[in-house]
Protein backbone atom coordinates (compact mmCIF):
# COMPACT_ATOMS: atom_id res chain seq x y z
CA UNK A 1 0.00 0.00 0.00
CA UNK A 2 1.40 3.40 -0.98
CA UNK A 3 1.63 6.39 1.36
CA UNK A 4 -1.28 8.11 -0.39
CA UNK A 5 -3.45 5.01 -0.15
CA UNK A 6 -2.62 4.65 3.55
CA UNK A 7 -3.52 8.30 4.15
CA UNK A 8 -6.80 7.86 2.31
CA UNK A 9 -7.65 4.79 4.39
CA UNK A 10 -6.93 6.69 7.63
CA UNK A 11 -9.04 9.65 6.50
CA UNK A 12 -11.96 7.38 5.62
CA UNK A 13 -11.64 5.58 8.97
CA UNK A 14 -11.59 8.90 10.84
CA UNK A 15 -14.62 10.12 8.91
CA UNK A 16 -16.61 6.97 9.69
CA UNK A 17 -15.61 7.07 13.36
CA UNK A 18 -16.30 10.73 14.04
CA UNK A 19 -18.93 11.92 11.55
CA UNK A 20 -22.44 10.50 11.69
CA UNK A 21 -25.43 11.70 9.65
CA UNK A 22 -27.52 12.16 12.81
CA UNK A 23 -24.88 14.34 14.50
CA UNK A 24 -24.42 16.43 11.36
CA UNK A 25 -28.19 16.89 10.98
CA UNK A 26 -28.69 17.88 14.62
CA UNK A 27 -25.80 20.37 14.64
CA UNK A 28 -27.00 21.87 11.36
CA UNK A 29 -30.52 22.20 12.76
CA UNK A 30 -29.17 23.93 15.87
CA UNK A 31 -27.22 26.37 13.67
CA UNK A 32 -30.27 27.25 11.58
CA UNK A 33 -32.46 27.67 14.66
CA UNK A 34 -29.92 29.92 16.33
CA UNK A 35 -29.83 32.17 13.25
CA UNK A 36 -33.61 31.99 12.88
CA UNK A 37 -33.41 32.00 9.09
CA UNK A 38 -34.02 28.92 6.92
CA UNK A 39 -31.97 29.58 3.80
CA UNK A 40 -29.59 27.64 1.57
CA UNK A 41 -26.71 29.76 2.84
CA UNK A 42 -27.47 29.02 6.49
CA UNK A 43 -27.98 25.31 5.84
CA UNK A 44 -24.72 25.08 3.88
CA UNK A 45 -22.80 26.99 6.56
CA UNK A 46 -24.33 24.76 9.22
CA UNK A 47 -23.32 21.59 7.37
CA UNK A 48 -19.73 22.77 6.91
CA UNK A 49 -19.46 23.90 10.53
CA UNK A 50 -21.00 20.66 11.84
CA UNK A 51 -18.52 18.52 9.89
CA UNK A 52 -15.58 20.65 11.06
CA UNK A 53 -16.69 20.38 14.70
CA UNK A 54 -17.08 16.60 14.50
CA UNK A 55 -13.71 16.15 12.81
CA UNK A 56 -11.71 18.54 14.98
CA UNK A 57 -13.56 18.10 18.29
CA UNK A 58 -15.37 14.76 18.14
CA UNK A 59 -18.24 14.22 20.53
CA UNK A 60 -17.55 11.33 22.94
CA UNK A 61 -19.71 8.39 22.00
CA UNK A 62 -21.99 6.93 24.61
CA UNK A 63 -23.26 3.38 24.70
CA UNK A 64 -24.34 2.25 21.25
CA UNK A 65 -28.10 2.05 20.84
CA UNK A 66 -30.45 1.20 18.06
CA UNK A 67 -31.61 4.36 16.33
CA UNK A 68 -35.38 4.70 16.22
CA UNK A 69 -36.91 7.40 14.05
CA UNK A 70 -40.66 7.76 13.58
CA UNK A 71 -41.03 10.16 10.62
CA UNK A 72 -44.52 11.48 11.44
CA UNK A 73 -43.63 12.02 15.10
CA UNK A 74 -40.37 13.70 14.07
CA UNK A 75 -42.26 16.03 11.71
CA UNK A 76 -44.70 16.87 14.51
CA UNK A 77 -41.75 17.62 16.82
CA UNK A 78 -40.26 20.08 14.31
CA UNK A 79 -43.60 21.75 13.47
CA UNK A 80 -44.70 22.23 17.08
CA UNK A 81 -41.22 23.39 18.10
CA UNK A 82 -41.24 25.99 15.32
CA UNK A 83 -44.71 27.14 16.39
CA UNK A 84 -43.56 27.43 20.01
CA UNK A 85 -40.65 29.65 18.94
CA UNK A 86 -42.93 31.96 16.91
CA UNK A 87 -45.57 32.19 19.67
CA UNK A 88 -43.00 32.83 22.41
CA UNK A 89 -41.25 35.50 20.34
CA UNK A 90 -44.59 37.22 19.70
CA UNK A 91 -45.49 37.13 23.40
CA UNK A 92 -42.17 38.66 24.41
CA UNK A 93 -42.51 41.33 21.73
CA UNK A 94 -46.00 42.19 23.01
CA UNK A 95 -44.71 42.55 26.58
CA UNK A 96 -41.98 44.90 25.34
CA UNK A 97 -44.38 46.96 23.18
CA UNK A 98 -46.98 47.35 25.93
CA UNK A 99 -44.33 48.14 28.55
CA UNK A 100 -45.83 45.64 30.97
CA UNK A 101 -43.44 44.36 33.61
CA UNK A 102 -43.17 40.57 33.24
CA UNK A 103 -43.52 38.30 36.25
CA UNK A 104 -40.61 35.90 36.09
CA UNK A 105 -40.30 32.58 37.87
CA UNK A 106 -38.15 29.49 38.19
CA UNK A 107 -39.87 26.14 37.84
CA UNK A 108 -38.69 22.63 38.58
CA UNK A 109 -39.57 19.88 36.12
CA UNK A 110 -39.06 16.20 36.84
CA UNK A 111 -38.52 14.64 33.43
CA UNK A 112 -39.68 11.09 32.74
CA UNK A 113 -37.07 9.61 30.43
CA UNK A 114 -34.20 7.67 32.04
CA UNK A 115 -31.55 8.79 29.56
CA UNK A 116 -28.84 11.44 29.58
CA UNK A 117 -29.36 11.97 25.85
CA UNK A 118 -33.08 12.67 26.13
CA UNK A 119 -32.53 14.87 29.20
CA UNK A 120 -30.03 16.93 27.17
CA UNK A 121 -32.39 17.05 24.18
CA UNK A 122 -35.30 18.24 26.34
CA UNK A 123 -33.11 20.89 27.94
CA UNK A 124 -31.80 22.01 24.55
CA UNK A 125 -35.20 22.30 22.89
CA UNK A 126 -36.57 24.13 25.93
CA UNK A 127 -33.68 26.61 26.01
CA UNK A 128 -34.11 27.43 22.32
CA UNK A 129 -37.66 28.68 22.87
CA UNK A 130 -37.49 32.45 23.62
CA UNK A 131 -38.24 33.26 27.24
CA UNK A 132 -37.09 29.91 28.64
CA UNK A 133 -33.64 29.46 30.14
CA UNK A 134 -32.45 26.17 31.60
CA UNK A 135 -30.39 27.22 34.61
CA UNK A 136 -29.62 23.77 36.02
CA UNK A 137 -30.01 20.09 35.20
CA UNK A 138 -29.55 17.21 37.62
CA UNK A 139 -28.39 14.18 35.68
CA UNK A 140 -28.99 11.62 38.44
CA UNK A 141 -32.58 12.67 39.13
CA UNK A 142 -33.49 13.92 35.64
CA UNK A 143 -34.62 17.26 37.07
CA UNK A 144 -34.54 20.54 35.14
CA UNK A 145 -34.69 24.01 36.69
CA UNK A 146 -36.02 26.50 34.17
CA UNK A 147 -36.37 30.27 34.27
CA UNK A 148 -39.57 31.38 32.52
CA UNK A 149 -40.01 34.92 31.28
CA UNK A 150 -43.61 35.75 32.12
CA UNK A 151 -46.14 33.93 34.32
CA UNK A 152 -49.19 35.88 35.41
CA UNK A 153 -50.77 33.34 37.77
CA UNK A 154 -50.31 29.83 39.24
CA UNK A 155 -52.11 28.34 36.23
CA UNK A 156 -49.43 29.81 33.96
CA UNK A 157 -46.79 28.05 36.08
CA UNK A 158 -48.57 24.74 35.58
CA UNK A 159 -48.82 25.41 31.84
CA UNK A 160 -45.08 26.15 31.63
CA UNK A 161 -44.35 22.92 33.52
CA UNK A 162 -46.63 20.89 31.24
CA UNK A 163 -45.09 22.41 28.10
CA UNK A 164 -41.68 21.02 29.06
CA UNK A 165 -43.11 17.55 29.67
CA UNK A 166 -45.04 17.72 26.38
CA UNK A 167 -41.81 18.68 24.62
CA UNK A 168 -40.06 15.71 26.19
CA UNK A 169 -42.86 13.37 25.10
CA UNK A 170 -42.68 14.62 21.50
CA UNK A 171 -38.92 13.98 21.51
CA UNK A 172 -39.40 10.49 22.94
CA UNK A 173 -42.15 9.56 20.50
CA UNK A 174 -39.97 10.75 17.61
CA UNK A 175 -36.70 9.07 18.62
CA UNK A 176 -37.10 6.65 21.56
CA UNK A 177 -37.53 2.89 21.33
CA UNK A 178 -40.75 1.27 22.54
CA UNK A 179 -38.93 0.06 25.65
CA UNK A 180 -37.60 3.56 26.42
CA UNK A 181 -41.12 4.94 26.05
CA UNK A 182 -42.46 2.34 28.48
CA UNK A 183 -39.66 3.03 30.97
CA UNK A 184 -40.77 6.68 30.87
CA UNK A 185 -44.35 5.55 31.52
CA UNK A 186 -45.75 6.00 28.00
CA UNK A 187 -47.53 3.53 25.78
CA UNK A 188 -45.38 2.65 22.73
CA UNK A 189 -45.91 4.42 19.42
CA UNK A 190 -45.44 7.77 17.76
CA UNK A 191 -48.90 9.17 18.44
CA UNK A 192 -49.40 11.55 21.35
CA UNK A 193 -52.87 10.02 21.69
CA UNK A 194 -51.33 6.75 22.84
CA UNK A 195 -51.15 8.25 26.32
CA UNK A 196 -49.48 7.01 29.47
CA UNK A 197 -49.36 3.52 30.90
CA UNK A 198 -51.84 2.74 33.64
CA UNK A 199 -50.47 1.68 37.02
CA UNK A 200 -51.33 -1.95 36.24
CA UNK A 201 -49.67 -1.78 32.79
CA UNK A 202 -46.55 -0.17 34.21
CA UNK A 203 -46.34 -2.73 37.01
CA UNK A 204 -46.70 -5.56 34.50
CA UNK A 205 -43.97 -4.06 32.33
CA UNK A 206 -41.64 -3.71 35.31
CA UNK A 207 -42.25 -7.31 36.33
CA UNK A 208 -41.53 -8.65 32.86
CA UNK A 209 -38.42 -6.49 32.59
CA UNK A 210 -37.14 -7.57 36.00
CA UNK A 211 -37.80 -11.22 35.09
CA UNK A 212 -35.85 -10.84 31.86
CA UNK A 213 -32.95 -9.19 33.71
CA UNK A 214 -32.96 -11.99 36.28
CA UNK A 215 -32.93 -14.61 33.54
CA UNK A 216 -29.97 -12.96 31.85
CA UNK A 217 -28.17 -12.65 35.20
CA UNK A 218 -28.86 -16.28 36.03
CA UNK A 219 -27.53 -17.37 32.64
CA UNK A 220 -24.40 -15.36 33.19
CA UNK A 221 -23.86 -16.90 36.62
CA UNK A 222 -24.38 -20.38 35.23
CA UNK A 223 -21.61 -19.82 32.74
CA UNK A 224 -19.07 -18.93 35.41
CA UNK A 225 -16.81 -21.86 36.22
CA UNK A 226 -14.89 -22.30 39.47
Amino acid sequence: MTTQEGLAVRLIATWRKRVSPVSVALLTLMWVLLWGDLSWGNVTAGLVLAIMILLLAPVPRGPRRRLTVRPIALLRLVVVFTKDIVVAAAQISWVIITGRKPREAIIRVQTRAHSDGFLAATAGFTALVPGSIVIDAHRMTGTLYIHVFDVEDPEALDEAHDRVLDQEERILRALATDEELMIAGYRPGGSMKAGRLSEAEFAQFRESRDAADSAVGGLGQGEVKP
